[in-house]
């Protein structure tokens, strides 16, 4: 059991290697099924959360929550389908999402500009120049977008195990790459990695849960699990904020016992007040 997670560029052929390779092993294949699972859970634009995983931010984004919590929907759903195990996640950050599990492959696939143009140019009977500017306005926006959220390049190779460039590859070699590397027993699920990725779920889940609730939204919440069993901690406005917070948690599949550490302001000071 294996998880997959592509990062491509726009004409590198990534989502048509990433497909094949879940033919092959039977694997399911997510890409804007993962959007669209979010949009539906959260009652969510997709047209929001697509541009919250593919655009560049803009100013006034930079200085909100609200692009924080769209990608807390998307990541929610990603690490839920992740650890069902034996999927191909297509781009929305996975590579860089998932990394520290051992049993996730992260391939990066890429090729010159001109060669993703040229593909664009047969597939969509646009002009070079025109395909030219495509591929660099979308080099432009995901790497901008993958900057402002998890601080990375992802450009660096050290984000990925492999790394393919496709100028002279087709979706067939690619696969087989990547299919040959999948086979090696370092990407086999282990039960210990399968525990680590359920708690990493359960947190992703609790995390999505309070920023959709209105009561909980704008509170500072710290969420931590070990095993299933979830502790909460910081300080919310007051006792119902602190106990609707306890409630979106353990209505949480698979959570275990909840400890509530959350300080309640209000409380806090009334006491104060009384001594």
């Amino acid at each position: 059991m294996s998880i997959v997670a592509v990062s491509d560029t726009l004409g590198s052929l990534g989502h048509e290697i990433g497909r094949r390779v879940a033919a092959a092993t039977g694997y399911a294949v997510a890409d804007r099924e993962i959007i669209a699972g979010a949009a539906e859970r959260f009652h969510e634009g997709v047209v929001e959360l697509t541009h919250v995983t593919e655009e560049r931010p803009t100013l006034w984004e930079r200085l909100t929550d609200s692009q924080h919590r769209y990608m807390a929907y998307v990541e929610a759903v990603l690490l839920d389908l992740a650890a069902r195990d034996d999927v191909v996640l297509l781009g929305r950050g996975a590579a860089v999402i998932l990394r520290g599990l051992p049993h996730v492959l992260r391939v990066r696939i890429d090729a010159p500009e001109d060669a993703r143009a040229a593909r664009l140019q047969n597939e969509q009977g646009l002009t070079h120049e025109a395909a030219l500017d495509a591929v660099h306005q979308s080099d432009r926006e995901r790497g901008a977008r993958l900057k402002f959220l998890y601080h990375v390049d992802w450009h660096d190779p050290m984000l990925y195990d492999l790394a393919l460039n496709t100028d002279r590859l087709d979706a067939e070699q690619g696969a087989r790459l990547v299919l040959a590397l999948l086979a090696d027993q370092r990407f086999r699920s282990t039960d210990e990695a399968r525990r680590r990725l359920g708690d990493l779920n359960l947190i992703a889940q609790a995390k999505a849960a309070l920023l959709a609730d209105p009561l909980t939204r704008q509170h500072q919440i710290f969420v931590s699990c070990r095993d299933g069993a979830m502790t909460l901690s910081g300080s919310v406005r007051d006792e119902e904020a602190r106990q609707a917070a306890e409630r979106a948690v353990a209505a949480i599949p698979g959570v275990g016992p909840v400890a509530n550490d959350i300080v309640s302001v209000h409380a806090a000071r009334n006491l104060a007040g009384r001594i």
